[in-house]
């Protein structure tokens, strides 16, 4: 029986198992460095063929055309752009003189250059400028690795609706946060806005049959599972039948995980919905009617940790007290929701134990976790919110988790503010005489309903407040501006220099992967129904060897 929420009390471990204390209900602070703690592959051998695998296959392509939704399926009209603990301060301040010893060599941090760190922070930032007049102006987006390769994904699709003598656009933005590996986000950064059309495609098959918010909703949800469900059932049934090579590679995404965030905003109802699996976060930022800053997260964070999580766990698994214990599912894993990550979600398939796959299959699988009773413990199933995008919500910011362990909801549309009037006010002529800048940020007010249910940013934030509002402004790309701040420490550049240096895989220990998108909107100052890159904010990809 859980507590009154009031009274209630976590005991907290490391990542290792040490205990580290015990605090009040959703305080969430955490020395955790994984999503899944327990056993990552059992032997380097699946290590290293997941490596190559990935090297081999990965196309970082993101699709920027549009779709034409209707009729009898979906046909795609698309062309692609080939791109993409808690520390102390004290801690980091070390960082810069740490060596250790790599098989009987010396092995040190060197600090980056000013002109290193911004081409790091910029290496993969996209910017698009929408001149469809349809509710959305301008997205960016913008990655820092921390893992290597990088566990996150993103897409970012148009989808336009032919509607008797007009039509309507629906804008997908998608973060897929993935761990144990990049395998299962990059199949969603595939895959997910397909499957999502396709479930919505009846609603658009004739003038009278949209389809209500709740069925939109139920789309979206089927959707999620489906994809889900062929990720593992279905790679796994092929797998049982010919146990190859091609076939293993295609069970890698069931193997490994990801979390899943998708906003779709339809241009002519103006509503925006959000869907989560896992515990990335998307916030609206505006201005209220006495012209002060507001943010408001429309998801909420799904993890262990989350008190409402744990009873539907505990209600689907009576009488198993170790389906969530340590704040992870089974305790290990962190998302109570996620793709992939079949050790949580089937001991079997078809009547066949995974345990009769043959024995060269079987040695990249890692182990059961323990107390593996009753699965499935962790669903893809998302939960779905919807808000009316009013002419006071000026954009939308969603991040993957390491985003928001480093800032608070209220800093990032603080800084997403002060950059918009630095940048979206001014002709491109006057921006280019911008120097680095920093400052205080405004006041926000935090209108998210549950904000107790969200985990705090707490990496790198100072015991006195005093500078915690400082900032740094200096890139023309709001996502990449917004990563550099995360770093900073309150608009501190040494943090940003200390941090963007760490290499991989020793960055991991202090920071996650990021993954930032953010979206405008308003009316297009064009209206030739373009999109078109953003070259001022855009970093062209490498070209290939």
């Amino acid at each position: 029986m859980l507590l009154p929420r009031a009274n209630r009390t976590i005991t907290r471990y490391s990542r290792h198992g040490e205990w580290i204390g015990r605090f009040v209900h959703r305080s969430y602070i955490s020395n955790s460095k994984h999503k899944n703690s327990c056993n990552y592959y059992s032997t380097t051998a699946s290590s290293n063929l997941g490596k190559n695998i990935f090297r081999r296959s990965r196309k970082f392509s993101k699709d920027i055309g549009w779709a034409l939704l209707g009729g009898s399926g979906l046909m795609l009209a698309s062309y692609s752009w080939l791109g993409s603990s808690s520390i102390s301060l004290d801690a980091i301040d070390g960082i810069k003189h740490y060596s250790t010893k790599v098989a009987n060599k010396s092995a040190t941090i060197t600090l980056l250059t000013d002109s290193e760190i911004d081409k790091k922070l910029r290496g993969l930032e996209q910017s698009y400028i929408v001149n469809r007049n349809k509710g959305i102006t301008r997205y960016d987006v913008a990655q820092l690795p921390s893992n290597n390769p990088i566990e996150d994904n993103h897409i970012e699709q148009v989808i336009t609706v032919p509607i008797k003598d007009t039509e309507e656009d629906l804008y997908f933005f998608g973060i897929f946060d993935g761990h144990s590996g990049p395998f299962t986000s990059a199949k969603l950064s595939k895959d997910m806005v397909r499957y999502v059309a396709k479930q919505l495609s009846p609603f658009y098959s004739s003038p009278k049959s949209e389809g209500s918010s709740e069925q939109v909703d139920s789309a979206i949800i089927d959707a999620f599972v489906q994809l889900d469900q062929d990720i593992i059932q279905q790679s796994f049934k092929q797998l049982f039948r010919d146990p190859s090579q091609e076939n293993m590679v295609n069970v890698l995404p069931a193997i490994s995980g990801s979390c899943a965030l998708l906003s779709l905003y339809n241009s002519k109802d103006m509503s925006l919905k959000v869907a989560v699996t896992g515990d990335s976060r998307a916030l609206i930022g505006g201005i209220d009617e006495n012209s002060n800053w507001f943010v408001k997260a429309l998801s909420i964070d799904q993890t262990g940790d989350n008190l409402d999580e744990v009873a539907r766990i505990q209600n689907e698994h009576p009488g198993e007290p170790n389906a969530v214990r340590r704040g992870r599912v089974l305790g290990c894993l962190q998302p109570s929701r996620a793709f992939g990550d079949y050790r949580y979600k089937l001991k079997e398939v078809d009547g066949k134990k995974l345990s009769d796959l043959p024995d060269h299959v079987k040695i990249y699988f890692r182990s059961e976790p323990r107390d593996l009773l009753t699965p499935p413990y962790v669903t893809s199933k998302p939960e779905i919110t919807t808000t009316t995008v009013h002419n006071n919500v000026k954009f939308m910011i969603m991040g993957s988790d390491g985003l928001f362990e480093l800032l608070t909801n209220e800093e990032i549309v603080g800084l997403v503010a002060k950059w918009q009037e630095q940048y979206m006010t001014q002709n491109q002529s006057t921006r280019k005489n911008i120097t680095a800048q920093t400052g205080k940020l405004p006041l926000v007010k935090d209108l998210t309903s549950d904000k107790s249910s969200q985990r705090p940013a707490f990496r790198y934030k100072k015991k006195d407040n005093s500078n915690a509002t400082d900032y740094l402004l200096e890139d023309p790309n709001v996502a990449t501006h917004l990563i550099r701040n995360a770093l900073s420490a309150g608009g501190q550049k040494e943090y940003v220099s200390t941090l963007t240096s760490i290499p991989s895989p020793m960055s991991r220990k202090y920071r996650d992967d990021l993954t930032v998108t953010v979206a405008f909107f308003g009316e297009s100052e064009k209206k030739d129904g373009s999109l078109e890159i953003n070259h001022e904010a855009t970093t062209p990809p490498k070209p290939k060897l």
